[in-house]
């Protein structure tokens, strides 16, 4: 029985149809051998090049993330062959444009932060998507979007083809419309992202794409915390330090150094989630403020311009020389030692991470028991 004529009950004698009668792309259909609920789509391609879809389809079989919705099978029936995918609630990105308004620019960059995430871990896997477009990035209730369409043949694209297809796609979120020939102008940072990716040059390179977005759709820096609401308590100053230490224990373990550390590149996530430093390719022009009295880029100047960092969080301004600790409190001697000007004197990672981890401990008796 032929899928197509609409009387075919059940696809390679374990996915049946919900409904057989139905029409469309995608088909509910249970997997009656896994027992779960699944969706079938058609692969329509010209005979000589079915064998050549089914295999490049079957490579996204392991293909697992978070915000992809997964191929599970690629069967044949009667040569035509179907993909099966993982069963995905919510509206498409193109349903919730055309029929209400333009997403805000939070809720696009969220879209952004969970489409690239797919994107690079497909790429990562040496599998383009090629088809990156508002119909086949879905909503879901809970805020997250999902990217469907894999396992579609590839029309020989490259990753950077993906990058490029979600800029149109982001433009077609905040804009309304495909970018055409004159993408939209704006100054707000998404817009300008959106309009560097549509580059016929090529797009920025993928870590700065999700640095960015990750900047607009989840975090807020450091220096906009103290900017807005001054000094940060203690205990959120020891985590941050913490979190900080950690990543560039990460960086200093492969003979490296970080030479941005400031406020601005650390991003606070929403949720409470640990503080983030951002890589140092997105770093602006030198922060003379947070910048090692030696003035060389090290791991030992990273430790001082990091000691800087959490002065300016825990006091609420910029730490210019001199100035005094009033807020400090049992974090100061970790300080001190950080903005040592010796840099043997600031100490390793391993016994400043133990200070901090007493500090933080003290900090949240003293609130605990303040209850």
């Amino acid at each position: 029985m032929h899928l197509g004529m609409g009387k075919t009950t059940k696809l390679a004698g374990r996915y049946r149809l919900l409904d057989p009668l139905g029409g469309g792309v995608a088909r509910p259909a249970f997997d009656e051998l896994e027992h779960r609920d699944v969706t079938v789509r058609a692969v329509h391609v010209p005979p000589e090049l079915r064998d050549a879809a089914v295999r490049d389809a079957r490579r996204a079989i392991g293909l697992r993330h978070a915000s992809i919705v997964g191929v599970l099978d690629v069967v044949v029936e009667k040569g035509e062959p179907w993909l099966v995918t993982e069963s995905a609630t919510g509206a498409s990105l193109e349903r919730t444009v055309l029929s209400r308004h333009p997403l805000p620019v939070l809720q696009a960059a969220r879209v952004g932060v969970c489409v690239l995430s797919a994107l690079l871990a497909a790429h990562a896997e040496g599998i383009v998507h090629g088809r990156v477009n508002p119909a086949n990035v879905l909503l879901t209730s809970t805020g997250r979007a999902l990217l469907s369409g894999f396992g579609f043949p590839d029309p020989g694209l490259s990753p950077a083809s993906d990058l490029w297809s979600l800029a149109a796609t982001l433009h077609f979120a905040v804009e309304g419309r495909p970018p055409g020939p004159a993408p939209v102008a704006g100054a707000d940072p998404l817009r300008s992202l959106i309009r560097a990716m549509l580059d016929p040059a090529g797009p920025p390179p993928a870590e700065v794409v999700a640095e960015t977005l990750d900047r607009l759709a989840l975090d807020r820096s450091l220096d906009q915390v103290i900017a807005s609401s001054g000094a940060v308590p203690i205990g959120q100053v020891v985590a941050i330090g913490l979190a900080v230490l950690d990543q560039l224990a990460a960086i200093h373990s492969r003979g490296r150094h970080h030479g941005a550390v400031h406020p601005g590149m650390v991003l606070l996530p929403a949720g409470g989630a640990p503080a983030r430093l951002r890589s140092a390719r997105v770093a602006g022009p030198p922060m003379p403020d947070y910048t090692a009295p030696e003035g060389v880029a090290s791991q030992a100047a990273d430790l001082w311009s990091l000691g800087a960092t959490l002065f300016a969080a825990v006091e609420g301004r910029s730490p210019a020389p001199g100035a005094p600790l009033t807020r400090a409190g049992t974090l100061a001697p970790v300080l001190f030692r950080l903005l040592s000007g010796d840099p043997a004197q600031r100490g390793d990672l391993a016994e400043l991470r133990q200070e901090l981890l007493a500090v933080g401990a003290e900090a949240e008796g003293l609130r605990t028991g303040s209850r």
